[in-house]
């Protein structure tokens, strides 16, 4: 059996406390075998030793079955063929005891386990008197049945016998608690997969598993029911797994939907169900309250007798589980009982956690998950305080790697953001897993690893060693699940960077492409993707759980043909680099092909069943999207593709691309009503001009899914915002003046939507700029206009073969001078143009993708004369190529530039030539600015964009505030003008000067502690909450007239859409200095020039949440004001 001690890993550290005598040094020796979880202490001796074929191992009957029986396996699996078991010494030449360890461990100078705690043991392994000795020597049973974990590990294969290496370990939990809750929606185990999992947990050495699963009515609706026979059979059966594997089985009630706290009834079905478990032999008990709203009552006596709100429900859950300690504590051998609170996250004081401080019992354990509910981070400082707050002893319920709240994700990154030491503050931590518990093994190492040893605690390699141990050591396979790892690797809370391997990648090939070396960028990325597509067979063949296999099924299937479109990608752009249009297409075709089959894919549990399996999304679907786009510009079509936007979240599968994909069968759907400020929109990727705009809501079945109060609105920035039209109907059509040019145009709600969610069926903006084309003629067959709506993955389609006299006509609304044209598609026809009136043939349709010169001529129709009986033709695209276009377009972003210092302008030529194009690029900066280089030539490769890097440099008597930047490409004689925005600010000191400043605020959440002074005291972990109140303020006063630069404002979940910064010298007069808009919480800094001694926050519009609540408002102040 291949084990993770064998993989080439840091070696462990040793303890000077353990006594070894002087014995001859054997070259197996060298190297610690590495042990997981991490020992405590280990020490590497020298007299490690083959086995023999011959083992004795002293046992009695008060030995551990489960520890005998391990050992048992051990010895057959090293090749041993006798095992002689016996309650005093056999005297064999190697001999493994498990019972009276004094005198081996006397003979080889290592000292018993006296002062360990409960479950810790003493491993020895080593040569006394000629003999060859394995001691097992636990504090407990459990302690011997860890032991006998260890020694599985430390077995080494050889080229001939197995052997054992010399060594000592001393060794214990550094937790109470350690293992699992059954605790997520969705699917849940199966009573096999639950048997499966405590055998998991007691080889990895956890000792908890908490039975709380939601699909169990027993648990929960129907909790004051029995159990019918069958299933508490099967709970009876889970309990003795759990024991022989040292698992406690928990069990857990969740009574909160229905209970009257009061009741004598409801107290004695509780202590009935629970006695029952007791019965089959369950010895440890949860009651859970949670996922409750407390303000809600089942009985009137209730908050008569303890009153309302938080405190009244703190008061009444306390009643009630006080009745269970006491009988817990009549029984005599159950373990502590344990509370899921319903304010179960978070470390702010409340009358609810008062209460529990005050009332509950201090023997009861309470359950905690951190700082959120799926907590990013969990200190030591966090911990601390949470004990603190609950007054009892915290149990961390950690939500990783559950799934339920994310369907289509498959979580298996690292278990990162806890703090080493941990154990100085809880209980125990333990893990809420995924819908898939094969799967979620991977996570569980990291968990035992973390809550054995957490002070030596390292992620990375506790991951590795998972993935190790789950592909049986073997190095291909552990490579294979780590780069699958690393597209599964985005959960939104705990690790916010998806895919971060593959995006190093890309993020390499495009600035290789863009500099102009598209066959160096190809050899880069051609083999990564070619390796990824590998993965899900290599981890088919190579991973030893079948289970892992087919719960990953779906993923790993996703995942090959996500990879497959990546390489179809590539192999799309290099062809067309080379100027191969036809091989181009048909990877093309491929790459939407793999797409399509992958986003069909559905796992069969729930909640994933409902989605397509997410791999890479965000990384891999936005560079296909970019492969496409440069395709398309090659083509000759607009590489810019519209991208639908949304600041709601999605309902099922009706993503924001729904509504720019030209089907009013398909749909954008948010999973929520609309808040005032709430938008749906289209980022149309480059400025344009635009002319008609459409949105189209709600849908048969939904008709009243739509913004029922909205303002239709168009950006060139996203920032600064014009009005374009006022609505109340579910379609809004508006036309924008004469020259306007926007990237960004939006549907903006005005006000709440009153509980309608938002349905968009197509948001469409015509370009002003462009030619309009009329398609006429056949044969009959469906959508015809397809072929000229600038879309290559729509097609008209012919019913049947032409027939004589069939042609199709493209007709331009105005002629212009045409270099080329293309036709994406298949069909036999003759293909003519015409000028002046006057057809002509350029050439003959070629299957699948065709470019025929026009000489530049003034163009005003293309026709496809069919050949009868030819196949039915499928056309789509048909692409006139002018020649009096831009050399290339001209985008560049926003900069922002400190006075006295430069910054970085990335201007992106896009090209519009079916030729590479020399294109020279100036630069003309405004007076404060200077720029370099003024002037440079580079070529733009046909259907490529090419990045040139300009430095802008500002003057420090730059005059704070925006200045423009002009840039001009010419190229082919054509000329294009772009203005580029600068923003200047002084520079800013890194002092935040808001620290420990008084502070006042609007108002205050009702009901809580979350005061104005929060913001400012430099901890993340309080936090200001204002009331209900949109307008809400936070101020802070800085003591003296400041200049101010920047603010970062640092938000919990309920941060603003769209705010403002304020400052006045007394308080009274206000100069709003900056504005946000569209923003999305987290961690955000706002730069301005503004001077007051009073800075205020002025809340404009809310996000997804009724008040605004702030870690910290830090300010900064001009570096040359104050430091």
């Amino acid at each position: 059996m291949r084990t993770a001690g064998k993989l080439a890993l840091a070696a462990l550290i040793a303890a000077p406390l353990l006594v070894v005598g002087p014995t001859t040094l054997s070259a197996a020796d060298h190297q610690p075998v590495l042990v997981w979880p991490t020992p405590q202490q280990q020490v590497t001796r020298h007299d490690g030793f083959t086995i023999p074929r011959v083992v004795g191992v002293v046992a009695d009957a008060g030995t551990d079955h489960a520890a005998l029986q391990a050992v048992r396996k051990i010895l057959t699996d090293a090749g041993v063929t006798q095992i002689q078991v016996s309650p005093d010494d056999p005297g064999t030449s190697m001999t493994v005891w498990l019972q009276n360890p004094g005198t081996p461990l006397s003979k080889l100078g290592v000292p018993g386990h006296s002062g360990l705690a409960a479950e810790g043991y003493v491993l020895a392994i080593g040569q006394a008197s000629r003999r060859k000795h394995v001691v097992l020597d636990g504090v407990d049973n459990a302690g011997t049945f860890y032991a006998t974990q260890t020694l599985r590990q430390l077995v080494q294969s050889g080229s001939g016998a197995q052997r054992l290496p010399g060594v000592v370990i001393r060794d214990w939990p550094a937790m109470r608690y350690r293992g699992s809750v059954e605790g997520f929606y969705g699917t849940p185990w199966t009573h096999v997969e639950r048997l499966d999992h405590f055998d998991y947990l007691g080889t990895h050495k956890m000792n908890t598993y908490i039975y709380a699963p939601k699909d169990d009515p027993y648990h929960r609706d129907r909790w004051r029911e029995p159990y019918p026979a069958d299933r508490l059979a099967k709970l009876a059966a889970l309990a003795e797994r759990a024991r022989s594997n040292h698992v406690e089985f928990t069990f857990a009630l969740s009574p909160g939907l229905s209970v009257c706290y009061s009741s004598p009834d409801d107290a004695a079905a509780l202590l009935a169900k629970f006695d029952a478990i007791y019965a089959i032999g369950g010895r440890s008990f949860t009651v859970a309250i949670d996922d409750i709203d407390y303000h809600t009552w089942h009985c009137p006596a209730d908050p008569q007798h303890f009153g309302t709100g938080g405190e009244g429900a703190g008061k009444a859950q306390s009643h009630l589980l006080n009745q269970v300690q006491a009988w817990v504590r009549g029984k005599g051998d159950v373990a502590r009982l344990q509370l899921v609170p319903t304010e179960y996250w978070g470390l702010s004081d409340s009358p609810y956690r008062k209460a529990i401080r005050d009332y509950l019992d201090r023997d009861i354990v309470v359950h905690w998950t951190g700082v959120d509910v799926i907590a990013p981070t969990i200190t030591n400082a966090h911990t601390a305080q949470a004990k603190a707050v609950f007054g009892h002893d915290i149990l961390v319920w950690d939500n990783y790697p559950v799934n339920d709240y994310i369907a289509g994700r498959l979580p298996m990154a690292s278990y990162v953001g806890r703090d080493q030491g941990l154990s100085r503050q809880v209980a125990g931590v333990i893990s809420n897993p995924a819908n898939q518990p094969a799967v979620s093994k991977v996570s569980l190492f990291s968990f035992a690893d973390f809550s054995w040893h957490d002070s030596t605690f390292d992620p990375a390699k506790a991951w590795q060693a998972a993935l190790a141990e789950a592909a049986g050591g073997d190095a291909k396979t552990v490579a294979a699940l780590r780069a699958f790892a690393d597209v599964n690797a985005y959960d939104g809370h705990i690790h916010l960077v998806q895919a971060p391997e593959v995006v190093e990648a890309i993020e390499a090939f495009w600035v290789r492409w863009h500099a102009g070396d598209q066959a160096g960028a190809v050899r880069l990325l051609k083999p990564r993707f070619n390796g990824l597509a590998a993965v899900p067979g290599t981890i088919r063949s190579g991973v030893t759980d079948p289970a892992f296999i087919a719960e990953a099924g779906a993923w790993l299937d996703a995942t090959a043909l996500w990879a497959q479109a990546l390489s179809a990608a590539v192999d799309m752009l290099a062809y067309q680099s080379g100027g191969a249009g036809a091989a181009a297409w048909a990877d093309r075709q491929r790459l939407d092909g793999y797409v399509t089959r992958a986003l069909a894919i559905r796992d069969i549990r729930q909640p994933h069943a409902g989605t397509a399996p997410k791999i890479g999304d965000g990384v891999i679907d936005v560079f296909l999207r970019d492969a496409k786009a440069a395709f398309d510009r090659w083509v000759g079509l607009d590489g810019a593709r519209a991208v639908g936007t949304a600041t709601m979240d999605v309902h099922a599968d009706n993503v924001a691309s729904r509504m720019v994909d030209g089907d009013l069968n398909t749909y954008f759907w948010s999973n929520r009503s609309p808040n005032a400020g709430d938008s749906v929109g289209v980022d149309l990727g480059s400025v344009r001009q635009i002319g008609e705009v459409s949105v189209l809501m709600g849908k048969a079945g939904s008709p009243d899914d739509f913004i029922h109060a909205g303002v239709l609105e168009y950006s060139i920035d996203g920032t600064s915002w014009k009005a374009l039209t006022s609505a109340t109907t579910p379609e809004v059509r508006a036309v924008a003046p004469k020259d306007a040019r926007a990237r960004y145009v939006r549907y903006r709600a005005t006000a709440d939507n009153g509980g309608n969610w938002c349905v968009v069926r197509e948001f469409t903006v015509q370009d002003a700029d462009v030619v309009r084309y009329t398609v006429t003629g056949g044969p009959a067959g469906e959508n015809l206009t397809a072929a000229v709506d600038g879309r290559l993955d729509t097609a008209y389609r012919a019913s049947d073969s032409p027939a004589a006299g069939d042609a199709l006509t493209v007709s331009a609304s105005r002629a212009r001078p045409t270099d080329r044209v293309v036709v994406v598609g298949t069909g036999v026809a003759m293909v003519e143009a015409r000028t002046g009136g006057i057809w002509r043939k350029i050439g003959n349709l070629r299957e699948g993708y065709t470019e025929l010169p026009t000489g530049g001529q003034q163009l005003e129709a293309i026709r496809l004369n069919w050949t009868a009986g030819s196949i039915a033709p499928k056309i789509h695209e048909i692409v006139f190529r002018y020649t009096d276009v831009p050399a290339a377009n001209l985008v560049a972003d926003l900069l922002t530039v400190d006075t006295g210092d430069s910054g970085t302008l990335r201007v992106r030529l896009e090209s519009t030539q079916p030729h590479d194009t020399l294109v020279r690029l100036t630069a003309e900066a405004a007076d404060g600015l200077t720029v370099s280089p003024q002037e440079t030539e580079v070529v733009v490769q046909r259907g490529s964009v090419r990045i040139v890097e300009l430095t802008v440099a500002a003057a420090a008597n730059t005059t704070s505030g925006r200045h423009e930047l002009t840039l001009t490409a010419s190229g082919r004689g054509q000329v294009v003008t772009a203005k580029v925005a600068i923003d200047v600010y002084p520079k800013v000191g890194t002092t935040n000067i808001a620290l420990g400043m008084p502070a006042t605020a609007s108002n205050v959440e009702p009901g809580t502690g979350f005061v104005a002074a929060n913001a400012v005291d430099g901890d993340r972990i309080t936090r200001w909450s204002s009331g209900f109140d949109e307008r809400s303020w936070l101020t802070v006063d800085l003591g003296r007239s400041t200049r101010v630069g920047a603010a970062t404002l640092r938000w919990e979940a309920a941060y603003a859409k769209a705010y403002e910064i304020q400052v006045s010298d007394d308080g009274t007069t206000w100069t709003i200095v900056a504005t946000a808009t569209d923003r999305r919480g987290g961690d955000e800094m706002l730069r301005f020039d503004g001077t007051g001694r009073y800075i205020r926050w002025q809340g404009v519009t809310r996000g997804p949440n009724l008040s605004y609540s702030l870690y910290e408002f830090e300010l900064f102040a001009v570096s040359d004001a104050r430091s």
